[in-house]
């Protein structure tokens, strides 16, 4: 454990991670923006036609899973009814390639055809993304990656820093549960 008699100032520290993350951020709303929206329309088609909707998130990417999964759940902007999705976010995985394969074993085991994953992805590597695309595919679902590229529908900027891009994925998760609430019953009154 760090411990120093001088007093450090954090100020400059966390002045730098907020504006980086917010310049990234604003920077990819034009290159995000269709994809996102395509997401917003598949997942609730999946909710409204009676599919089902994942939230997957392994590693890193657990908090971005989770928080999605608990705002549809709860509802973020008003009361509301709960809107189902299950949440395959794994908070004791030993490595993330653990995970993957607990994740794939999820998939086969209650994905239906029409159903959705959204996979956030950030700190995924190709060969966890082509695993969690064989489960999907199998089972003739839609899939979505959040953070990352991946076959299908993917929500991501060209950012290479691991911190920038799972620190979006929380930015997303939000986002898309708000949109998705206000695609499913309409937009909010003042």
């Amino acid at each position: 454990m760090y411990h120093s008699d001088h007093t450090v100032d954090f100020y400059p520290l966390i002045s730098e991670f907020f504006q980086r993350h917010l310049n990234t951020a604003s920077m990819a709303v034009d290159g995000i923006a269709d994809s996102l929206s395509e997401a917003v329309v598949s997942a609730s088609g999946a909710i409204l036609n009676d599919r089902k909707l994942f939230s997957v998130g392994l590693g890193a990417d657990c908090a971005s899973a989770s928080a999605f999964a608990s705002l549809l759940h709860r509802g973020l902007l008003r009361e509301r009814p709960s809107l189902p999705v299950i949440e395959l976010a794994e908070h004791h995985i030993e490595s993330v390639e653990t995970g993957t394969v607990w994740a794939s074993q999820q998939i086969q085991a209650l994905g239906q055809a029409g159903d959705v994953a959204i996979v956030f992805a950030a700190s995924l590597s190709e060969q966890d993304i082509s695993q969690l695309h064989h489960a999907v595919e199998q089972r003739q679902m839609q899939l979505i990656w959040m953070g990352n590229l991946g076959p299908g529908l993917c929500v991501s900027t060209n950012e290479d820093n691991l911190e920038t891009r799972v620190t979006l994925n929380q930015i997303l998760a939000v986002c898309l549960a708000r949109l998705i609430d206000i695609n499913t019953f309409g937009p909010m009154e003042n």
